[in-house]
């Protein structure tokens, strides 16, 4: 295969996508946003009016009791893997096995791409 072969591929990829892109995306407004021809439209607000003031009596905190202490409780005894906080849980996020499976197929066409290659 000629190397500019490889470089053709790509540059027609790399205009379908972007044209795609260019075609079908929308206004990215929240960047850019609109431009006015003149200044822009104006809005008149009524006079702001001071809130009126408001006076709180003084207000005598309650008397909390102190608080009791109650000792820990200590857990049963049980068997040596009954229960450890440490062990992680064995159900896979959904997105890591998509993320596995993704590099899994990567690899795998990177593989059959090189040993295509050395035939």
């Amino acid at each position: 295969m000629a190397p500019r072969a490889g470089w053709k591929k790509v540059a027609a990829t790399v205009t379908v996508t972007a044209t795609s892109f260019t075609f079908t995306a929308s206004a990215a407004q929240a960047f850019f946003p609109p431009w006015w021809p003149t200044n822009p439209p104006t809005t008149i607000s009524p006079p702001v009016v001071p809130p009126p003031v408001v006076v709180v009596p003084p207000v005598v905190p309650p008397v909390v009791p102190p608080p009791s202490i109650v000792p820990p409780t200590v857990p049963p005894h049980c068997e040596p893997k009954c229960w450890d906080p440490c062990t992680p849980n064995g159900v896979p996020e959904p997105s890591t096995l998509v993320a596995g499976l993704a590099g899994m197929a990567a690899a795998a066409g990177w593989a059959a791409r090189r040993r295509k290659a050395a035939q």
